[in-house]
């Protein structure tokens, strides 16, 4: 196996770890029973998760430059496992302790984790950037088909805390064991037999990488960033809430729980299918259809019952790793590989305000009215919305008019 493959599998188990944040369906049923919490208590430790995650991201993708990938993710392992294991010392009147540990800590690692991820793994692919990060944000979508039937078997036997502790040992263990094959490639590396694209040519690369600084004033920074943050307001109104929509059409408990697992084959396939495709089809083109798909199925999906509603769900889910597996390349075409960790840190800055809100809307609509109609109305108007923003989105020009980053993203 090659070097760039070595990493590219390193990459993968880490982010395969760190899907266990989409599992969370599995757990917030027997809390909230155990407890006596409301969904929308125990929903918030879903949002602390999601929400300091895209911190995480801009404080990880700022030291690997200084540190290496290797440093970075070895700590966010650590951070990960350790938040994990402490969310068994949860109790009723200590909700906070769940929202610290499982919330704040984890999400914090799997963030200080994702972006050095991504940005070392694309590093060695130049030739395959679109398919190999889809491939490596798919692993972390993946990591919820895995652990679903560990977590839910765990929890029937052992509970829900103990689950915590033994995931946080196992967690910590895999990510900072993977996170030793992880290094930057030499500068100047191009992988055998490929040659750079001609600047000018329908397939050529950004012709210059941005600082963060000289990203944050343009145009293209705000537009992409509100179209990851419109986006995924609909994947985060629902992953949460999988099981529940579920059981809400009319499914049996059994059929409902194969929702979540549902949930994590669309994340992880959208991810990377859609991410490959973006190669083809243009980033922007691609996120339009994202757009348009999940606003339509939101639009409808409380009304889905039986069987078509996993239908429904797993569309959104789909569509929700589409984002994610598309986004970060779509940065570096417009704003160069350089600086990806970073900016695309800067980037999921506005993701956390999807993060954080639409899992609360969500339970709150349900908690008031019984249903999720009014939330996923929500949802659906806003990826419309968000379609007219990529419409007009257009990568930068230089002094001169000319195209800076790929012609291929914006077809």
């Amino acid at each position: 196996m090659s070097k760039r493959w070595i990493v590219a599998l390193a990459g993968m188990i880490i982010m395969l770890c760190s899907g266990a944040v989409y599992i969370w369906g599995v757990f917030q049923g027997p809390l909230v029973k155990m407890f006596g919490w409301t969904q929308a208590a125990a929903a918030l430790t879903f949002s602390f998760t999601l929400g300091i995650f895209a911190l995480g991201t801009v404080v990880g993708g700022r030291i690997q430059d200084k540190f290496g990938p290797r440093e970075v993710a070895s700590v966010g392992g650590f951070m990960i496992g350790l938040g994990v294991f402490l969310a068994s010392y949860t109790t009723a009147d200590r909700a906070w302790l769940l929202y610290l540990t499982y919330g704040a800590l984890m999400g914090f690692g799997v963030g200080m984790i994702y972006t050095p991820v991504i940005a070392c793994v694309s590093k060695w692919f130049p030739d395959r950037k679109g398919t190999i990060t889809g491939l490596v944000v798919g692993s972390l979508g993946a990591g919820g088909l895995i652990f679903t039937p560990i977590a839910k078997s765990l929890v029937s036997s052992k509970g829900v805390l103990e689950t915590f502790a033994i995931f946080g040992i196992v967690f910590g263990i895999l990510i900072i064991g993977a996170a030793q094959f992880l290094k930057n490639p030499p500068p100047g590396y191009q992988p055998f037999g490929w040659t750079p694209p001609v600047a000018g040519t329908k397939a050529a690369i950004v012709t210059r990488n941005y600082s963060p600084k000289e990203m944050l004033a343009t145009p293209q920074f705000y537009m992409l960033s509100m179209i990851l943050l419109i986006g995924c307001i609909s994947g985060l109104m629902v992953i949460p809430f999988g099981k529940i929509l579920a059981l809400q059409a009319g499914l049996s408990d059994y059929a409902a729980t194969f929702a979540i697992m549902l949930i994590s084959i669309g994340n992880a396939s959208g991810r990377f299918l859609w991410g490959a495709a973006a190669d083809r089809m243009g980033r922007v083109r691609t996120l339009m259809v994202l757009l348009f798909v999940s606003g339509v199925t939101m639009l409808f999906l409380n009304q889905l019952q039986g069987f078509i509603s996993l239908v429904g769900i797993g569309i959104v889910a789909f569509c929700y790793g589409g984002f994610l597996g598309t986004m970060p390349a779509t940065v570096a075409d417009f704003f160069g590989a350089k600086h990806l960790g970073v900016n695309y840190g800067l980037v999921l800055l506005f993701f956390s305000a999807s993060a954080v809100g639409a899992p609360i809307v969500s339970a709150m609509a349900k908690d008031a009215t019984g249903n999720f109609k009014s939330a996923f109305l929500i949802g659906g108007v806003a990826s419309l919305v968000g379609l007219g923003i990529a419409f007009i989105t257009k990568p930068p020009l230089d002094n001169n008019g000319e195209l800076k980053a790929a012609t291929s993203v914006s077809k």
